[in-house]
């Protein structure tokens, strides 16, 4: 049997020595684990078992404490099939229809840079492009004057442009290889899925609580129990990351304990030999070997339990002490440099020392009540550059309203309603049980005396009526105390009216309307159901937005850790979920490691606002000709400022196609215009030509006529033929020009009717388009 330690609620100094800390096998750290785990509610776990109690009324178990005034209402309880009560669930579909939200709400971060070389970076980039601008600009010029530079002509920016473009499109190549880091580790850790558990731990105990860490040159990170976590910290921090110590607690079976601390086992054989057997002691035993008891399920018999051990994790903030040397280097030049406590100055040299105390983290593992391991100093310490002293935690988390009261969550607001619920329902159920159906008193008196009462009561549901006999002998009755018996209709209508009087006090508390929820009536209006709906949306808003805060804090720590996993540089490859790109990442370990990094994760609430508004609109952008890629991006893009750069990009190149387009009707129509300039310059040079040869010819006649002549050979005047051939001529002449003409006409009319067939086509693919989206949305 492990020997019993006495806990000491004492905290031993955390201003010692290393060697101090680790003396007598590391007793100054058990006694301080000792000290915070007495401190741990863990010991007192009223409130986790509070904590616990709302997951079973998420969950819909029934604690029967709660309903003693319905189930024990004379201090006996009741007897009998109606007697027990069971759960109708008015809190769960709430809890449910946050989180399908919060599933779908979009996930925006954004890293940049915050070293103070950020604006020099900037302004060198900058200039860059403005002189490659420049550069095109003058071999433009040259190209022009007929110089050859080797360099294509290309269109050049203006000034205004090139200023545009950079601030819209700018970002530092450190930023961008964290964003690339960023968006590894969301795959690699699976983060989305686990901030779906956070954010239901987060709704329903108002507590949400995570690790992370290093193992294996790789980021790790984990969702943490609520119920296994307790902590201390300053009333005015928000974050556990802030705090001064952390206990959670874990229960493992022997082999895995023995599986996670094999390298602390022992150095020897035998050593780690002694180790297995002392865990297995502890596993072997019927009861647990710990300081509170397993609430996960306490309907659970722990008897199940009895091969775990307890194994309690606690990280402090203790102090190290260290100094910041001075000294001359070989250049006469003064520099410091930061040592640590076993340093010895070298006096001779003029190195002189200022010592301080730091904040530093430390850790170690309880198993049991009497077995340590892994007491140490944190290897990746979360530093800052501009304070020595701040460092942060590996657990993270926050609790929901816990400002000057008790921390409050969702379902805690609710477990009062559920109860008056399910007690309500119960007593309906008990009503149902006794209820007939109506009745009719009368006085068997009535009956006539020439009929039996079997022949009454036949003639009555015969004929309707039922004839009485006032005047018979020895009636003393009287005709006024007949009555109609409701046997408990009457208070199942108002056990109705009770359930929904609750569900509708429950939905304004919650601030989940049922018009939120799709259940509509006929009669409200379209305004009215909007108005419901933004009502809600802004109760609830809260829960969104605190943990988009607490999100904000994760991304941060992860980039952290990932600059102490990569130190030696990353190589790797990724895919998009969205787009199913692959990325490759390539991590520049002094560019990385040296980069201050934030994160600017925009409030999901307001990114999905606007997306719902984007998205409202998407008929018109389709009937105003929007491309397809477009639409897809409006549906797949999970931020509005993503969405919003793609837009102006996509305006960008619809522009560019614009001028394209500009240009080559321009060029289109000068074409057409030089062609029929040419083809009239053309006719009139062939025009000019035919009376040239008519001129020509009627020289021969001429020529001729004198020679016939001279030869006294009288053919008689041919100037009549002459004058018709020559106007024949003429008239073919312009037969030709106006066939020309209209052969250009033509060539006009069939480039008009190319493009009418064009823009015939587009239409055509537009509607293909449109019907297929109309498809896809009326399937989904």
């Amino acid at each position: 049997m492990p020997k019993e330690i006495k806990y000491n609620i004492n905290i031993p100094v955390q201003t010692v020595s290393y060697a101090d800390k680790i003396a007598d096998d590391f007793e100054w750290g058990k006694k301080t684990m000792l000290g915070y785990i007495q401190r741990s509610y863990f010991s007192a776990t009223q409130h986790k078992l509070a904590i616990k109690k709302l997951y079973d009324y998420y969950n819909g178990h029934v604690n029967v404490e709660d309903y003693k005034i319905i189930t024990e209402p004379f201090g006996k309880r009741l007897e009998g099939d109606w007697s027990e009560v069971v759960n109708y669930p008015i809190i769960k579909p709430k809890i449910d229809l946050l989180r399908g939200e919060f599933a779908k709400r979009p996930n925006y971060r954004e890293v940049y840079v915050t070293n103070e070389d950020v604006v020099n970076q900037s302004l060198t980039e900058k200039n860059k492009v403005v002189l490659q601008n420049l550069e095109q600009l003058f071999a433009n010029t040259l190209n022009a004057q007929g110089i050859d530079t080797g360099v294509p002509t290309e269109e050049v920016k203006t000034p205004e442009e090139v200023e545009r473009e950079f601030v819209t499109s700018y970002r530092d190549k450190r930023a961008i290889m964290g964003q690339n880091a960023l968006e590894y580790i969301e795959q690699y850790c699976k983060l989305q899925e686990k901030f779906q558990l956070m954010f239901f731990h987060w709704l329903v105990s108002g507590e949400v609580y995570s690790y992370k860490g290093v193992v294996h040159n790789e980021v790790y990170y984990e969702a943490v129990n609520p119920l296994d976590l307790d902590y201390d910290k300053d009333p005015d921090l928000e974050f556990t990351e802030d705090c001064d110590w952390v206990v959670r607690r874990k229960y493992m079976t022997p082999s895995s304990v023995t599986e996670f601390f094999y390298d602390e086992l022992g150095k020897t054989e035998q050593d780690k030999k002694d180790m297995i057997n002392k865990i297995e002691t502890l596993g072997t035993n019927t009861t647990i070997f710990g300081t509170a008891p397993i609430i996960y399920d306490s309907n659970t018999p722990q008897q199940i339990y009895n091969r775990l051990i307890e194994v309690k994790h606690v990280t402090w903030r203790s102090k190290v002490r260290i100094g910041v040397c001075s000294f001359m280097d070989e250049y006469g030049q003064p520099q410091s440099m930061e040592v640590e406590e076993t340093f010895v100055p070298n006096k001779e040299a003029g190195q002189t020392v200022e010592w301080f105390w730091v904040n530093e983290w430390w850790e170690g593992w309880m198993c049991g009540i009497d077995t340590f391991f892994k007491i140490r100093a944190i290897p990746m310490q979360r530093a800052s550059l501009d304070n020595i002293s701040k460092c942060r935690g590996a657990y993270n988390g926050r609790m929901l309203q816990a400002v000057n009261s008790r921390n409050i969550s969702l379902v805690m607001l609710g477990v009062p309603y559920q109860i008056l619920y399910n007690a309500t329902f119960h007593r309906l159920k008990l009503a149902m049980a006794k209820m007939k159906d109506d009745m009719i008193q009368l006085d068997v008196n009535l009956k006539p005396k020439n009929m039996t009462l079997e022949e009454w009561m036949l003639y009555g549901d015969a004929t309707g009526l039922l004839f009485v006999d006032y005047s018979k002998e020895g009636y003393r009755g009287s005709a006024t105390h007949q009555s109609v018996l409701k046997l408990a209709s009457t208070t199942i209508q108002s056990y109705i009216e009770l359930l929904r009087f609750i569900k509708t006090e429950w939905e304004e508390v919650c601030g989940i309307s049922r018009q939120r929820e799709g259940q509509i009536t006929s009669s409200e209006t379209v305004g009215g159901v909007e108005r419901a709906v933004v009502q809600s949306s802004m109760i609830t808003e809260i829960y969104f937005n605190k943990f988009d805060q607490f999100k904000e804090r994760e991304y941060q720590g992860l980039l952290d850790y990932s600059k102490l996993a990569w130190r030696d540089g990353k190589k790797t490859s990724y895919v998009l979920p969205d787009s199913g790109k692959i990325v490759y990442l390539d991590v520049d370990p002094i560019d990385f490691t040296e980069a201050e990094y934030g994160i600017f994760v925009a409030l999901s609430g307001k990114q999905a606002e606007k997306k719902q508004k984007l998205e409202a609109q998407m008929q018109n952008f389709i009937q105003n000709g929007a491309k397809a890629s477009t639409i897809v991006d409006i549906i797949n893009s999970d931020s509005f400022v993503e969405l919003k750069a793609k837009f102006i990009y996509a305006e960008q190149q619809a522009e560019q196609m614009q001028q394209q387009m500009e240009q080559q009707k321009q060029q289109a129509a000068s074409q057409q215009q030089e062609q029929m300039l040419a083809a009239q310059d053309a006719a009139m040079d062939k025009k000019h030509q035919y009376e040239l040869d008519l001129i020509d010819r009627k020289g021969e006649w001429d020529i001729r006529k004198t020679e016939m002549t001279a030869f006294a050979i009288d053919e008689g005047s041919n100037a009549d033929a002459i004058a018709k051939t020559a106007e024949l001529a003429l008239k073919q002449q312009e037969l030709g020009i106006k066939q020309q003409d209209l052969g250009i006409k033509d060539k006009a009319i069939n480039a008009k009717s190319n493009e009418a067939a064009m823009k015939l086509s587009v239409e055509k693919e537009k509607m293909v388009n449109d019907l297929k989206i109309a498809k896809e949305n009326k399937s989904r």
